[in-house]
């Protein structure tokens, strides 16, 4: 009966022991992850060419056109419905700061003509200089 016991102390203690390891090399981990700055890059607004409408970063809002008003709300109109936002196409429009991007609705119109292919594209980050 000793045996038996001494036997669950001993795989009780090397469980917590692995256990702990484990935490540590995910903190490690995590910690790399974080040194990386050269990939986070900071932008206000995504511009959704298909759609010609905004995601204001800041305030979390999607800035689009009805019934020819700029109108801010938490979600996309219903008349958008089947235009998938996380796999549509978008452009990150890095340091544009102001509060009205649709003011550049033209020139962003230009730069990045909508594309309804179903094909994957690459993710655009604009400058505004």
């Amino acid at each position: 009966m000793k045996k038996f016991t001494y036997l669950i102390i001993g795989m009780m203690f090397l469980s917590f022991n692995f256990s702990e390891a484990q935490v540590q090399l995910d903190t490690i981990y995590i910690r790399a992850k974080k040194v990386a700055p050269s990939t986070f890059v900071e932008v206000r607004y995504y511009y959704y060419p298909n759609l010609q409408a905004y995601f204001d970063t800041k305030i979390a809002m999607y800035i689009y056109q009805r019934n020819g008003e700029w109108i801010k709300s938490e979600t996309i109109d219903s008349s958008y419905r089947g235009y998938s936002l996380k796999n549509g196409q978008y452009v990150m429009l890095k340091g544009f700061t102001e509060d009205n991007p649709y003011t550049q609705l033209d020139e962003h119109k230009q730069k990045y003509p909508a594309d309804f292919s179903s094909r994957p594209k690459p993710k655009t980050i604009a400058s505004i200089d």
